[in-house]
């Protein structure tokens, strides 16, 4: 079954668990995998802490809407957002950056490239718009 739906979430810690609730929700309602899941969640997640911790610092009234559709095969996730500018395609680890002696930060980021199959992204004016897809893996 497919499905499509939206939310707007606002720039606060707690915004998070009521994504993971939401989403959650529209997971149930659409069946996909719990893998496919799972790598969606943790993108989206990764995606708005960072929002959260870094792109909203220096902006007045800061907004983020996020819409989802949900595939057998295929979950997809886009972004919308006013905080600062951040191409997250463009984003590189240092070379020699390992978990076990690095600085926290940036590892969200690794993550999302990992389990997203495609990553979009373009600056529309004063909005950041990040596109993720995740599919799952043929057999």
């Amino acid at each position: 079954m497919s499905l499509a739906a939206q939310i707007s979430l606002g720039p606060t810690a707690s915004e998070v668990r009521r994504l993971n609730n939401w989403l959650d929700e529209k997971f149930t309602e659409s069946g996909i995998s719990q893998s496919l899941a799972a790598d969606l969640k943790l993108c989206l997640n990764e995606i708005i802490a960072n929002l959260i911790a870094y792109g909203f610092k220096d902006t007045p009234d800061p907004f983020t809407s996020l819409e989802i559709e949900l595939q057998p095969q295929r979950a997809s996730a886009t972004v919308v957002d006013n905080g600062s500018y951040f191409d997250i395609r463009a984003w590189e680890p240092p070379a020699g950056r390992n978990l076990a002696t690095a600085e926290p930060g940036g590892f969200g980021v690794a993550l999302i490239k990992e389990r997203a199959t495609h990553i979009a992204y373009e600056r529309k004016g004063y909005f950041n718009c990040l596109s993720i897809v995740c599919e799952a893996a043929s057999r």
